[in-house]
């Protein structure tokens, strides 16, 4: 039986004080857009547990707090400020300024205007004005595993990316008649009677999601082009792609390649985990991000990004610590040498005289993906592909790396251990060396 992930250890503060980590078991928010006035209000209700000793609950959200309410009392908003818990700046946490007792349950309702979150790279709300089009609003969560307080704290009050929760959204647009689309990896209904007709939706996302699984997208209804169709196999069964109405993205051409990788990585890797439906938004950008069963990406990203289905949103990693493992993997078996990388499925040897290489970050709090994920980390797995006899073996090893972690989580330590086994031979040299920096 596979273990649960197990949380960070306390942050001392300095005298007693102690940050602590909390399981959030259910969130609810209501996202209002007006149009006419360019703004967005957030009502959002977070249930949680502390999961640690008795101490400061620690969450995150990169918005300005509004009004907080704990456990039916207002709280001042200063009592809820971010603090350094010893990975950086970047990776600071909202403490609570109040002890709770372990396994303590507790409910925190906040009231904030959504703006540009406060996180390094964080695109904001696109605000359309009006002409012969209409105006209107564009909302992408717009994810990423790069830089700390990237995924779904950048709009809405949650934990750390291995605590799965019960999420649910309202979504509303006001002040225009434009009609709206909203695209989600969840169960997406629409609210009659809400709003002027430009968009109302409800939006239910599975339980085992956490807070790197949600997309979503808001877009003004005659901004996007849709495609669906049925995909090979049993899972999914269907396959819908978005893209930009005008531009010179091919989103039949994305289809067919997106059901063509699906019916490759079932046969290869194992049984899709996400549901009856593989959802694909399609950006001319150079950029590309994985989620639960969906991706946004460029046509030149695609491949990379569904690859994630399996490894990465299929087999989380048990803390962002562990976030290189599914870029190393990816990288190693959908790169081109052509275009700068080491080529997919490399088996180049690899001894331990070669410069080392931090890609799991030392400290328990930190929340970022080092970027020599890819090209390092790629590095390690062909390395160990050539211990291990070659591509079609450690394709075989990660096969059953999927069928034993999928729809959990995993750490770095538990792909060496895996590694291991089928190498027949320790690499926790390599693992000290090439994983965690020590020279």
């Amino acid at each position: 039986m596979l273990e649960m992930p197990k949380p960070p250890p306390p942050a001392w503060l300095g005298g007693a004080q102690r940050a602590v980590p909390v399981d959030v078991e259910r969130l609810r928010a209501q996202v209002r857009f007006d149009v006419a006035a360019k703004r967005a209000e957030v009502r959002a209700s977070m249930e949680f547990r502390v999961d640690g000793p008795d101490g400061l609950p620690a969450f995150d959200l990169r918005q300005e707090v509004g009004r907080a309410v704990l456990d039916g009392q207002d709280l001042a908003v200063d009592a809820l400020a971010h603090r350094d818990l010893g990975a950086g700046h970047d990776a600071r946490m909202r403490v609570l300024d109040v002890v709770c007792t372990e396994g303590s349950r507790h409910r925190l309702d906040l009231t904030y205007e959504l703006g540009a979150p406060d996180a390094t790279g964080a695109q904001p709300i696109a605000w359309r004005d009006g002409g012969p089009a209409g105006s209107g609003v564009r909302w992408d969560l717009w994810m990423s595993d790069l830089e700390p307080g990237r995924y779904l704290e950048m709009w809405l009050p949650v934990g750390l990316c291995h605590d799965s929760l019960e999420l649910a959204l309202e979504v509303e647009v006001t002040g225009t008649d434009v009609g709206h689309t909203l695209l989600a990896n969840g169960a997406v209904g629409e609210r009659e009677g809400a709003g002027t007709g430009a968009g109302s939706w409800a939006v239910r996302y599975p339980a085992q999601y956490t807070s790197l699984s949600p997309l979503l997208v808001l877009v003004p209804s005659d901004e996007v082009e849709l495609r669906r169709g049925p995909a090979c196999g049993t899972k999914p069964s269907r396959v819908t792609v978005g893209a930009l109405a005008g531009s010179d993205l091919d989103p039949d051409a994305a289809l067919a390649d997106a059901t063509a990788w699906l019916s490759y990585f079932s046969a290869r890797y194992g049984t899709w985990a996400h549901g009856d439906e593989l959802l694909v938004l399609l950006w001319p950008a150079p950029r590309g991000m994985e989620y639960d069963g969906a991706t946004t990406a460029s046509p030149a990203a695609l491949e990379h990004e569904i690859f994630h289905s399996w490894f990465g949103r299929g087999v989380k990693p048990a803390s962002a610590r562990d976030g290189w493992i599914d870029e190393a993997m990816a990288t190693w078996a959908t790169s081109s040498a052509a275009a700068g990388g080491i080529g997919r499925f490399s088996t180049e040897e690899l001894g331990l005289d070669e410069p080392p290489v931090q890609l799991c970050p030392e400290h328990p709090w930190a929340r970022h993906t080092p970027r020599a994920a890819y090209p390092a980390g790629a590095r390690l797995l062909g390395g160990v592909a050539r211990m291990i006899g070659g591509a079609g073996a450690m394709r075989a090893a990660l096969a059953d790396w999927h069928h034993r972690y999928g729809g959990s989580t995993a750490t770095s330590q538990d792909l060496c251990a895996h590694l291991s086994s089928w190498c027949g031979r320790d690499l926790g040299p390599w693992w000290d060396r090439y994983v965690y920096g020590e020279g």
